[in-house]
């Protein structure tokens, strides 16, 4: 986003946080040291500083968890196919096994005849 941000004179954004979560005012600082301007169409409720902190800290708890939760839904199911993987191949063995015995019964039969 900011590779091309030398082309840009203005960036327009419904909300401030929908550009960013949290450090609004620095992107916005940043942008404005590069001649780009900030500019919100929406505004939200002017919060106080103690608001707005613990808005940021439950944004950033929030996206942390997510990501948590969703590794150790990636853990279940490599968990669930390597399971799965184990029973196949027990499987194959067991075919295998019958297969053979039903290879040695048939020859058992060829000598007996």
């Amino acid at each position: 986003m900011f590779r091309r941000l030398n082309e840009v004179d203005t960036i327009i954004v419904e909300y401030p946080d929908r550009l960013a979560r949290f450090g609004y005012n620095y992107l916005k600082e940043f942008a404005k040291s590069l001649n780009v301007s900030i500019e919100a169409v929406e505004q939200n409720k002017k919060l106080g500083p103690n608001e707005e902190m613990v808005n940021d800290l439950i944004s950033i708890v929030s996206c942390f968890s997510a990501r948590l939760y969703g590794a150790r839904g990636e853990r279940k199911k490599k968990k669930t196919n390597n399971e799965l993987e184990k029973e196949r191949q027990v499987q194959n063995i067991n075919e295998n096994n019958n297969e053979s015995n039903i290879d040695k019964s048939k020859r058992q039969t060829e000598i007996n005849n």
